[in-house]
């Protein structure tokens, strides 16, 4: 009987030491785990398609790293698993921003070349109407609006900053030379009317 207790009390005294060994050894897994996630959130744009959860990602991997230097490892171990789960929904939240951008953005994009197809047609009924000069100078606005949306199909593809960028560069050539072609139907508009007895 006694022989079964002092049995009891040393596999007790074992288990207590491998449950205080356990909790002071540095939390490695979770750490690795946990910069594995922040990375993965990083590289799917977080700090720009989800602000707010990378911030609360980075301030959990900051307090992790805080506890793992004062050698706090049963709370490290909990903050790695709490900055592991912040990025995981930081690299949701960050995909899911970036594909509602890039929607936008081809939507956007699929407007402009609508109305630069519609400007076309009036376009061309009002070179009838212009000099060489002013024909010049459309036809010079109309390769700036193609480029301008030959760059945006482009960037829409890659980066949605610079596709950003560049569809509002495209917009506002559009609108110039949309204004420029009213312009020109009004003058011509008047000068028929001139000419006219």
């Amino acid at each position: 009987m006694i022989y079964d207790r002092r049995r009891l009390i040393a596999l007790m005294l074992g288990a207590c030491g491998l449950l205080v060994v356990r909790c002071a050894s540095p939390p490695d897994a979770e750490q690795k785990t946990a910069r594995e996630a922040v990375n993965a959130a990083l590289s799917a744009g977080a700090e720009q398609y989800a602000p707010s959860e990378s911030i609360a990602m980075t301030a959990a991997v900051k307090k992790a790293e805080t506890e793992m230097a004062a050698k706090a490892y049963k709370d490290a171990r909990v903050s790695y698993t709490q900055a592991k789960s912040l990025a995981e929904t930081a690299e949701r939240t960050a995909l899911t921003g970036k594909a509602a951008m890039r929607d936008d953005l081809e939507k956007q994009l699929t407007e402009l070349v609508q109305r630069w197809e519609n400007l076309g047609g009036q376009a061309q009924a009002a070179s009838k109407q212009m000099r060489a000069v002013q024909k010049q100078i459309s036809d010079a606005d109309a390769r700036t609006v193609v480029e301008q949306l030959e760059a945006a199909k482009t960037a829409v593809s890659g980066d949605l900053g610079v596709a950003k960028e560049r569809l509002a560069l495209a917009s506002a050539a559009l609108d110039r030379w949309e204004r420029d072609l009213a312009d020109r139907r009004a003058i011509a508009v008047k000068s028929s009317a001139k000419a006219k007895p």
